[in-house]
């Protein structure tokens, strides 16, 4: 499920002749639930280029923040399971995913928290009531596909 009424390519302006939006960040440009977190914790749709230089490195450490520690761990490094970050809670609808944020033990310590601080929650709390989700069923089956192969690598490395 997408939350933005438009894909990603949708969201973005020319500035000094060049393409800037959402879909030029590497950390969410082919990760839906990246997106989804971007998407609830900024307006693109007010501002379709984001100012803050920050935003798309904090979207990815809390993409890779451990919900049972509260640590980020590095890019490139072995990716956490699924289940301990809030990737899974990016499935759901978007007010449903707020409310189960808002009610995690780690909220406070996610990236996007300490970069915006309550700001942030109060954005997501906001943005989470625009009712724009809608099935993307291509970036699903994409996401979908990408996680079994990691499923499949991880379960290869432990079979000999």
């Amino acid at each position: 499920m997408r939350y933005s009424a438009r894909p990603i390519e949708g969201y973005g302006r020319i500035v000094d002749g060049e393409f800037r939006g959402p879909s030029t960040l590497p950390a969410i440009k082919n990760d839906l639930e990246a997106w989804n977190l971007a998407y609830l914790s900024f307006n693109f749709d007010a501002k379709p280029v984001c100012p803050f230089p920050e935003f798309g490195h904090l979207v990815a450490k809390t993409m890779r923040t451990d919900l049972t520690t509260g640590i980020s761990h590095p890019a490139g490094g072995v990716p956490l399971p699924r289940q301990l970050t809030v990737r899974p809670f990016l499935r759901q609808r978007p007010r449903e995913f707020v409310s189960t944020m808002l009610a995690h033990p780690m909220v406070r310590k996610l990236p996007l928290y300490k970069g915006f601080g309550e700001d942030w929650i109060k954005v997501i709390f906001e943005r989470s009531w625009i009712g724009g989700e809608v099935s993307d069923d291509g970036l699903e089956e994409e996401a979908g596909l990408l996680e079994m192969r990691r499923l499949m690598q991880r379960l290869a490395g432990k079979v000999e």
